[in-house]
């Protein structure tokens, strides 16, 4: 059985049928691309949860099956900053931009690329040589007749293989979504719009508790040095007494 399977998949794939395309074995395939882009955007403190808000208002407007938010968090003072992270099609992708550039700085943006080309390749060999496999069981069943020994065990071949092909199926389906989609990560800061005495407000304003953190951090680090200065007068003090009395011996 597995023989004639290895045969049947052998025969499929060189015709270019179940989802291999042609130009694939005509040397000249396509190559499938997932995209992620970055971008940094900077903005005064009071405007990023307004930026964050327009962000997601756009990707609300392309509807769910243009645009996807995948993660969002902010930031209050005193460094205020706010993330944004979507799932898009391609066309909503520069609409998301705009939006959370509007109104600030776009201070840094980057774009890498991922190709999915050999797993999508790999996932479309998979699934048909398992809906080979399966026509073959089916056909297994349909002569088995009343063999209910052989019955039983082609059922329960059926049910595994069932299950790998809807494995397989998944697979593909998300390899396809992150080549028909693309993801955008949004970082909205404010550190560059800061007023010039915000750092020093904020310095003035967290010296209590570094204070309180030093002093804390001096208890316990004497904490551990006590022992070690009592060990060192302890072994200074018989190193004094041995000496003298050598030296008394030597005097002798």
């Amino acid at each position: 059985m597995l023989l004639a399977l290895l045969a049947g998949c052998s025969s499929r794939h060189g015709s270019g049928q179940e989802g291999v395309p042609v130009a694939q074995e005509a040397g000249a395939p396509a190559r499938q691309l997932a995209y992620e882009h970055d971008i940094e955007v900077e903005t005064a403190p009071d405007r990023v949860a307004s930026i964050q808000a327009a962000g997601l208002a756009a990707c609300r407007a392309a509807t769910a099956a243009a645009c996807t938010l995948l993660a969002s968090s902010i930031d209050g003072k005193p460094k205020a900053g706010a993330t944004l992270k979507f799932r898009a099609r391609p066309d909503v992708i520069p609409k998301l931009i705009a939006a959370v550039s509007r109104n600030a700085e776009l201070a840094r943006r980057s774009t890498r690329a991922e190709d999915l080309s050999g797993p999508i390749a790999d996932s479309a060999r998979q699934l048909a040589m398992l809906e080979d496999y399966r026509s073959r069981l089916e056909a297994l069943r349909s002569h088995a007749g009343n063999d209910i020994e052989a019955l039983i065990k082609v059922n329960h071949e059926l049910a595994d293989v069932q299950l790998q092909y809807e494995a397989a199926d998944g697979k593909r389906a998300l390899l396809a979504q992150r080549v028909e989609t693309e993801i955008l990560n949004v970082a909205i800061g404010s550190e560059r719009h800061q007023p010039f005495w915000a750092p020093i407000r904020r310095a003035l304003q967290e010296f209590g508790g570094h204070l309180s953190a030093g002093i804390s951090t001096a208890i316990t680090g004497l904490a551990y040095l006590i022992p070690w200065l009592l060990l060192i007068s302890v072994l200074g003090w018989g190193g004094r007494r041995l000496w003298r009395w050598r030296r008394g011996q030597a005097m002798k």
